[in-house]
This record gives structure tokens, sequence and C-alpha cells, in this order.
């Protein structure tokens, strides 16, 4: 098995526990936290003593399961943060509320935004399921190139031969050159593109002429 399609492997399975670990979390918040009318009762120093591991343990698992989640499906990135924002919102609003150390009314703020945050885990659940079952087909080219990332500092301290020091030294002017067209070309489009803006201004000042002679 090729280095490339190991590493999918082990990412597919490292995945597939974050997502486990994920919902399993998730369900126990559910059905301990959120739907215990008891808690609604308790000071929120009570609460937050009740839910503090589950919680940090729900944040942590969240950014694992993110940076999962844009390696497997990238093009989606941002409907991805936007679930993640929405999750992690509503437990910093559960937090703070219970940080105030007021009353039973604060407890019950807090736990409805902690009902909020379930149904918004549940949707980035639901989301991290089917990237699960439709990874981008870029995957392998992605694994591949951090590959050669993670190995860049063992590489720049490994002696090649002569002949092939010269290629890489003229890739990498290859490369320098390239990078320096494309500037080129960039700087060259900006510069068309504020053209075509003052033509476009200019044209937006000219009249009909039927319209001119009735202003007359």
């Amino acid at each position: 098995m090729s280095n490339c399609l190991l590493g999918v492997v082990n990412v597919i399975q490292e995945y597939e526990e974050k997502i486990g670990q994920f919902e399993v979390l998730l369900q126990r918040i559910t059905t301990d936290l959120t739907s215990n009318v008891v808690l609604e009762k308790m000071t929120p120093t009570d609460v937050w003593r009740r839910s503090e591991r589950d919680i940090t343990s729900l944040r942590d698992i969240t950014g694992q399961l993110m940076d999962l989640m844009l390696l497997l499906k990238p093009e989606v990135a941002p409907t991805i943060r936007r679930r993640v924002d929405a999750l992690l919102e509503h437990l910093r609003a559960f937090e703070e509320a219970l940080k105030k150390r007021g009353s039973e009314e604060d407890s019950k703020v807090a736990l409805e935004e902690l009902r909020k945050a379930s149904i918004e885990g549940a949707n980035f659940l639901e989301l991290a399921k089917k990237i699960r079952e439709n990874p981008s087909k870029s995957l392998f080219t992605i694994l591949r190139l951090k590959e050669v990332y993670d190995a860049k500092e063992y590489l720049s301290a490994v002696s090649i031969p002569e002949a092939s020091f010269v290629r890489f030294e003229n890739l990498k002017r290859a490369i320098r050159n390239l990078n320096l067209s494309i500037l080129n070309v960039e700087q060259a489009l900006n510069d068309l593109k504020s053209i075509l803006d003052t033509v476009s201004e200019e044209l937006s000042k000219f009249q009909p002429a039927s319209k001119e002679k009735s202003e007359e």
C-alpha cells in the first residue's frame, strides 16, 4: 500500500473515531443536561460544575473534527466553518451565562443556549457524516502535498547527488520565474480594470440626443 493511500486510510479511520466521539458526547449532553429540568433549579455554579467536562470535551472534539472535515472536503470550507461558529457561539453563551453566578434564572437562560448548541451540534454532525460518505476527489493530492510539506525539514537535511541538486535548482528557478509572471499578469489585469472603470464612468455621462433635445 502506497504512503498516500495509507495516509488516506489513517485519516478516514481517525475521522470515523472523531465522529463517534462527537456523537456520543452530544447525545450525553442532550440527555443529561438539556433535557434535565432539575438543572434549571440549580445555581449557575452547580450547573457549570455538572457540565464543564462535557462542554470542554465537545469544544475540543469540534475543533479536531473541523480540521479533518476541511482536509476531506476543502471545497465546502465556508459551510463547515459556519456550522462550527454557530455551535461554538452557543457554547460560549452558555458558559458566560453560568459564570454570572447569579440566580436560577441565569441557569435557565444558559440551558436554553445549550439546547440551541445541541441543535447546531446535530447539524454539524449531519454535515460530518455527509462528508464521510462523499469526501473530496482531490483527497489524494491534498495528502500528497501534506506529506511533502511535513517532510520539508527532513529533505533539506538530506544530501543528494550533484545532478539531482542541479535539477532541483532548475525547478526552483522555473517556479520563481512562473511566480513573477503571475504577478505581472495580475498587475496588468489590475491596470486594465482601472482603465475599464474609468471608461465606464465616462460612458455613463453620455445621454441620448433625443433626451438632450427634450430638455431644451
